[in-house]
């Protein structure tokens, strides 16, 4: 056995495709295919099922697969190291987040302490940067609808949001304090497409408070969302902190307990040591006590 066939099984196994291997490896099919079939015939293994034009991993596959993903992470870690993080007066994170506005304020506190450390930003949806996680792909995941227990990963929470409704200055609500729940079933609601977590929590607190569902109109941006509103299309449920502002619009609370989410920083409990993920997950958690104290005095005034 050799490192090249161990890889080309585990990039295999990650991306469920020769294909796909082939091509994040930078090289031809057949190469990655052949290398397999030695490790294979090797140890008298079969280490994938082929299903159509895909392929799939054997029971005895998938246990490979939980030892190179440590084996990787491992090298990784050693890799880290070795460039220069131990001290960390370089080095580079690749982060991937829901959105850019929460993870930007920890990435500007980190600099402020290490100005040398680069990083690359993806941005996704909470499946799919959970996935490049679990691949490797990535250093920190930052999404929500993430529960902390998973034993792999290593949770804490970034913040946690409250959703308000967004009106139209002229709009009834907009002269209010508050709204309850109950009031906006009858309102045409501009909510964002299946799978936002915004969506996702409006509507449990809805279901929560046994409320019929008021009629909707799916926008699948956040920025059309806001131009709806201020079109006069309806009023939107919105997160408090990106709310922005728009002067033909008014941000109005909807009455306690109002639905929230929370967000989270996650990544391998197997990198959590390393010099500069520990440096990201200190400033994550300073930026969030910040936002925690902010919150609490608007709640007090």
């Amino acid at each position: 056995m050799n490192d090249a066939q161990l890889r080309c099984f585990h990039v295999a196994a990650t991306e469920g495709s020769i294909t796909r291997a082939a091509a994040r490896l930078g090289i031809s099919q057949p190469t990655v295919s052949s290398q397999i079939k030695i490790l294979e015939e090797g140890y008298g293994v079969q280490l994938f099922r082929r299903v159509g034009r895909t392929i799939e991993l054997t029971d005895f596959g998938i246990h490979l697969k939980a030892v190179t993903e440590r084996l990787y992470a491992a090298q990784e870690e050693a890799r880290e190291l070795l460039v220069g993080h131990q001290n960390l007066s370089k080095g580079h994170l690749r982060i991937g987040a829901v959105g850019p506005y929460h993870v930007l304020p920890v990435l500007q506190e980190l600099r402020l302490r290490y100005p040398e450390v680069t990083f690359s930003l993806r941005v996704g949806n909470s499946a799919a940067i959970f996935e490049a996680m679990s691949r490797y792909d990535i250093d920190i995941g930052i999404m929500a609808d993430l529960k902390p227990g998973d034993s792999k990963l290593h949770i804490q929470l970034l913040r946690r949001d409250e959703i308000a409704v967004l009106v139209h200055r002229d709009h009834p609500f907009a002269e209010r304090e508050c709204v309850s729940r109950a009031e906006l079933v009858g309102e045409t609601i501009i909510i964002r497409e299946p799978g936002s977590v915004t969506r996702s929590a409006f509507l449990n607190a809805l279901v929560a408070a046994d409320l019929a569902m008021p009629r909707f109109l799916d926008i699948e941006s956040r920025e059309a969302t806001k131009e709806a509103v201020a079109c006069g299309f309806g009023i939107a449920p919105v997160l408090r902190s990106e709310a922005g502002e728009d002067r033909r619009c008014v941000l109005v609370p909807i009455e306690p307990p109002a639905p929230f989410f929370d967000e989270y920083v996650a990544c391998s409990r197997e990198l959590v040591r390393t010099p500069l993920i520990k440096a990201f997950l200190e400033a994550a958690s300073k930026v969030c006590d910040r936002r925690t104290s902010a919150n609490e005095h608007r709640l007090r005034c």
